[in-house]
């Protein structure tokens, strides 16, 4: 959960408040004297400006309209069912990495002494050790953060948004976009040098290996980094995504939903959607006091 329901209800309270004490200070009329302050009758000036009104309200209405457009998209994405499934996979990636991360291993310096040859193959063989022991984690990573399914969910990003004009957004999309061509193409290349050196143990393969997997280990640091930074944005919750998906597959087949119209889809992933928050709101108020 990303926030206990304590915290929600602690910060409206506040807000209320907030909003009691400000009501009382008008009644009081503690802000008469501020009619007196040169600044307030500048700003109260330049306020009854037909000219500097009318800009005023134009930008005030473009924001509306610009956050109420990304709150809807926001949701219409999150009704997709095939979004869901991918954003299930993509976290799945990113938590399998977040376990991992602090024992890939980075390039060192150079001991006293040490031949330059020596160093590239002490280098190169930390990341091929690390590689042998988590190759099947490697491989769910990689599958997770850069598979072809991916490009839908950035393609219905791209619909869905204004994109154009939400440069946060269009920053980590293009982030990721540019990504995605490093991870496909390396990795079936580091998985062939990894095959080729277990047969052989050649001393120019083990080099190639180690370079290959330093670099690649660090597009997968930022391209995890990235669809990150997007779910984040879109304002996922992994626990609403995971519940999505095992309700919906034990309610529904997927093969069969696939050829349903869009507004059964739509239906099936609303009765879903009131499932899954009739759930979450049990468990936040079962457990109210945990802060």
């Amino acid at each position: 959960m990303k926030k206990s329901l304590y915290r929600q209800v602690m910060f409206v309270l506040l807000m209320i408040c907030l909003m009691l004490l400000i009501a009382i200070a008008i009644k009081i009329e503690v802000f008469k004297g501020l009619s007196t302050c040169v600044v307030f009758k500048t700003i109260v000036s330049i306020m009854k400006n037909s000219y500097v009104s009318s800009i005023l309200c134009s930008i005030l209405a473009v924001l509306i309209i610009y956050i109420t457009q990304v709150y809807h998209s926001k949701k219409m994405l999150k009704k997709d069912f095939r979004c869901n499934e991918i954003i299930e996979d993509v976290y799945d990636g990113i938590e399998i990495y977040c376990k991992l991360k602090d024992e890939i291993p980075e390039k060192v310096e150079r001991m006293p002494d040490e031949d330059v040859l020596d160093k590239r193959r002490r280098e190169s063989l930390m990341f091929y050790e690390f590689y042998k022991k988590n190759s099947g984690d490697v491989d769910i990573i990689t599958l997770s953060l850069s598979y072809e399914n991916n490009d839908l969910l950035i393609d219905s990003v791209q619909s869905c948004f204004l994109i154009n004009l939400n440069f946060k957004l269009l920053s980590i999309v293009n982030n990721i976009k540019n990504r995605l061509p490093n991870l496909r193409k390396n990795y079936p290349e580091i998985k062939e040098l990894y095959k080729k050196y277990e047969l052989e143990k050649n001393e120019k393969e083990l080099n190639d290996l180690g370079n290959r997997l330093s670099t690649y280990f660090i597009d997968l640091r930022f391209m995890a980094m990235y669809w990150n930074e997007l779910l984040d944005y879109l304002g996922y919750d992994p626990t609403y995504i995971k519940m999505f998906i095992k309700i919906y597959n034990s309610k529904y087949d997927t093969m069969e939903d696939i050829k349903q119209p869009a507004e059964v889809r739509n239906l099936r992933a609303k009765e879903v959607d009131k499932a899954v928050r009739k759930a979450i709101w049990q468990y936040k108020i079962k457990h109210f006091w945990d802060k």
